[in-house]
Order: C-alpha cells, then sequence, then structure tokens
C-alpha cells in the first residue's frame, strides 16, 4: 500500500533528522566560539535546510494520515470569531513587514465549528500567508467570516496579482506552488493548500478559491455549523 509506505517512510527519516538537528544546534549554541564568520554562516545553511526538509517531512506525513483517515485530529466545538481572531493577530507581523493592511470583519460571532482549533488555525495561516506573499506593498487583505445556511463561511481576500481561472483546481494538488508573483522566488514545496483542503475536507468542509488576474483571489473555507446547545 503506497500510502502505508509514504507514512512508514516520513516516520524512518524523522529520527536522523531530529538527531542532526540537535547537533547543529550544540554546534551554534556551545562550540561556535572559534568559528569564522564564513563557517557560521555555513552551519546557518546547513541548520536552516534542516529546517525545511524537517517541515517537508512533517507535510508528507500530514498528506500520507489525511489521505488514509488516520489523521489524530482533536475534534472539539470553537467559536469561529477567536479562531478568526487569533489567526490574524499571529499574521499581523508579516502584514506589516508587507506594507499591507488587513481589515476583519466578523458577522457570525456567536456561531461555533467542530474542528481541531490547532489545525484549522493552521489552514488559516498558510492562507493567510500565501496572501501576503503575493500581495505587493501598499494592498489589501480582508477576512470575513459570516453564515451561509448552516455552514460558516470565512473568506480571505487578497488584491495580489491573481491566479489564471484555469490553474484554479492544479493548486490544491501536492507539490503545485503558486506564482502569481514576477520574478518571485521559489519557497516552500507546494503542499500547504493541499493539506489545508484535505483538512478542511476531513473537519466536514470544503476550500475553494476565486480569482481575476490584476484584481486579486479569495479563498472560501466553508465548515458546518455546530449545535453546542445540544
Amino acid at each position: 500500500d503506497g500510502t502505508r509506505f509514504f507514512a512508514e517512510a516520513t516516520h524512518a527519516i524523522r529520527n536522523p533528522l531530529t538527531v542532526i538537528q540537535s547537533y547543529l544546534e550544540i554546534l551554534h549554541s556551545d562550540l561556535s566560539d572559534g568559528f569564522s564568520d564564513q563557517q557560521l554562516t555555513f552551519l546557518g545553511i546547513a541548520y536552516d535546510n534542516v529546517m525545511r526538509l524537517r517541515d517537508l517531512i512533517e507535510d508528507l506525513a500530514d498528506i500520507a494520515a489525511l489521505e488514509a483517515n488516520d489523521a489524530q485530529l482533536d475534534l472539539a466545538p470553537e467559536n469561529i470569531a477567536d479562531l478568526v481572531a487569533q489567526a490574524c493577530n499571529a499574521i499581523q507581523p508579516a502584514v506589516r513587514r508587507g506594507k499591507l493592511s488587513l481589515a476583519v470583519d466578523i458577522e457570525a460571532n456567536d456561531a461555533s465549528v467542530l474542528v481541531d482549533a490547532d489545525r484549522f488555525k493552521d489552514v488559516l495561516r498558510r492562507i493567510l500567508e500565501n496572501a501576503v506573499r503575493f500581495t505587493d506593498p501598499g494592498g489589501a487583505i480582508r477576512v470575513g467570516v459570516h453564515l451561509h445556511g448552516d455552514r460558516v463561511v470565512v473568506e480571505v481576500a487578497d488584491t495580489g496579482a491573481g491566479i489564471d481561472p484555469g490553474k484554479l483546481d492544479d493548486i490544491f494538488e501536492a507539490f503545485v506552488q503558486l506564482h502569481r508573483k514576477q520574478g518571485d522566488r521559489r519557497e516552500g514545496y507546494g503542499l500547504g493548500l493541499s493539506i489545508s483542503r484535505r483538512l478542511v475536507e476531513a473537519f466536514g468542509g470544503n476550500l475553494t478559491a476565486e480569482s481575476t488576474p490584476g484584481v486579486g483571489t479569495v479563498f472560501k473555507t466553508e465548515i458546518p455549523r455546530c449545535d453546542v446547545s445540544k
């Protein structure tokens, strides 16, 4: 079974990566007094790439678990306004660095959803990070929360360059990179939106995108509303 092999392989890679990370940290914190500036630079590059590889392994493990319906999710009723506010507060430093504006409009203050709070905030983080990354200075990001029937809808809209409408379905596939900004350097491995969609589906919802090139993109997350009175 390919999914099981995938899961076991990522688990096996974690151990040597943890050892390498630990020794690099020891070198930097305890044994670096005699290092030259160039050696410290090389050490930093090695550490950064180990961390990138660790993040990749964690993402691959996530995909394997979600595809096998074996993800460890701690589901509980959560107030959607609180989750969105926390995610937006966390992204504020990146918004300021990008010289952007962030507006939040929450209409469904009392609505609850049945989710894993940390993983749902991770979904919002990935979407917000993409919005920041692909919106030029002076641009705007808008986060809106409203009810649509028995569902809670979270929309993240940016004024970035947009995505070719013919490629909107592709961006949720693993290893597909978003390239909406001219000359933008590659970051990550194109797994964030794939993981995000699978997580939202595990919560009983769906994640979609709409875009107009030159105008911007809207990511829409829909989650069933949870009745906490029952």
